[in-house]
């Protein structure tokens, strides 16, 4: 039953993969493997190229590889993505490959099940594996738990299919925090699917919440995600870099994108990128206390944040600032 709206609720609208769920490597990892026989990569190459690609794609739909690649295809004078699968006769140095890597993630060599397309292939491969590996992200359990006892509602938010998500939140051990009317799809609950940047899936959550919008926090750990948040208007968007698809290096660029807001209409990135989830709580608990997120970031540097954070500056220059 979806609440009455009440203006002044709170409610924290968190992605699934990379800010809940540690997912997001191995969930990309295995759509890596699906797609590898199509890329155009000789198969000692393969390996090599998986984890920039896990890089450059996370956070996106399946769907969206398939067209980065149909055009490269098509660029070669090759056949489509899913006309190539149905006919077969990929390159067997490459699928010898393909099947040693899909047996790390405790699936079956290619054709042992019949499936009609590879899109199909890939979501259901999805969900198995991820029921085998999802675990959260470090901090998210304490911080739900924080959340929970300051009375501040929240809910998911994510581009990512059913019955994935809710199988990766058994997986991660979450299922009492997110029973299925906390969990909302921007492919599973839209006909047709709307994907992050487009801003429905967090118009839906926010609605079910019963809150407004821009009274809403989004946590997000990619730049479509910012931007579906900033397109919904919603009131403070934190960004966040502390999952496993971040490495160390690459956490203060990955944050300036995410503060960028490229692929928000508006250009209106993330407030503030947290590196660590237990510090999502006291950003929050100010957020709830002044109602605005200028407010929150006026005083920032005041906060307990112990991991540090990313922010622009006066000078609008994106800022790492820690104690």
């Amino acid at each position: 039953m979806v609440p009455e709206l009440d203006e002044e609720r709170v409610s924290v609208l968190f992605d699934f993969d990379g800010t809940i769920g540690d997912t997001e490597t191995p969930a990309m990892k295995v759509a890596y493997w699906e797609i590898a026989p199509y890329l155009c990569v000789e198969a000692n190459d393969l390996p090599g190229s998986e984890e920039e690609y896990v890089r450059n794609n996370a956070g996106k739909a399946f769907e969206f590889m398939m067209e980065e690649c149909d055009k490269t295809r098509k660029a070669k004078g090759l056949a489509t993505i899913e006309e190539a699968y149905k006919a077969g006769g990929e390159d067997p140095a490459v699928m010898d490959m393909v099947n040693t890597r899909r047996s790390d993630f405790g699936l079956p060599p290619i054709g042992t099940v019949k499936y009609s397309t590879l899109l199909e292939q890939q979501k259901e491969e999805t969900v198995i594996s991820l029921s085998k590996v999802a675990r959260p992200v470090d901090g998210i359990v304490a911080a739900l738990k924080g959340l929970k006892e300051n009375g501040i509602a929240f809910a998911i938010s994510t581009t990512s299919p059913k019955p994935r998500v809710p199988v990766s939140v058994e997986s991660c051990g979450l299922s009492g925090y997110f029973p299925p009317d906390k969990i909302h799809s921007g492919e599973s609950d839209f006909d047709p699917p709307r994907f992050k940047p487009a801003p429905d899936v967090y118009l839906r959550a926010a609605a079910h919440e019963g809150a407004m919008p821009e009274r809403c926090v989004a946590v997000e750990d990619s730049e479509s995600g910012v931007g579906s948040a900033s397109n919904a208007n919603i009131g403070l968007i934190i960004g966040y870099v502390g999952a496993s698809h971040v490495p160390s290096d690459r956490k203060a660029k990955h944050a300036g994108a995410l503060i960028a807001g490229t692929r928000a209409k508006s250009g209106r990135g993330a407030e503030i990128v947290l590196a660590d989830m237990n510090d999502l709580l006291v950003v929050v608990k100010k957020y709830v206390q002044d109602g605005k997120a200028s407010s929150v970031m006026q005083d920032v540097r005041n906060l307990s944040i112990n991991g540090g954070f990313w922010h622009k500056n006066e000078a609008g220059e994106v800022e790492y600032f820690k104690k």
